[in-house]
């Protein structure tokens, strides 16, 4: 099993991510694209002390992009990957 530290990058607070926090008690989390489901459950459990019923991943792959500081050669955005966790009723993990 590896190291929560090498599985959670960080937690994203934008604004569709806290309205599923307040409404669903669902919480979302960039994590390295090696990761997987059961890594990512475990990862959470252990580090906030919740209990975890469910993850759901995506992996949002890289776009080519252009870029004007080098006479438009091509470029590209970074492979990033997501966790969306929802917890159990009654849990609840302080991001702030």
């Amino acid at each position: 099993m590896k190291e929560s530290v090498t599985i959670l990058k960080d937690a994203l607070l934008t604004e569709k991510a806290t309205m599923l926090s307040a409404n669903l008690n669902k919480y979302v989390f960039n994590v390295y694209p090696e990761a997987t489901r059961t890594n990512v459950k475990t990862a959470i459990e252990n580090t906030f002390g919740v209990s975890v019923m469910k993850v759901n991943t995506l992996t949002q792959k890289p776009k080519t992009k252009r870029d004007r500081m080098r006479k438009g050669k091509l470029g590209h955005t970074a492979l990033s990957k997501k966790a969306i966790v929802t917890l159990k009723a009654g849990d609840s993990i302080d991001l702030a």
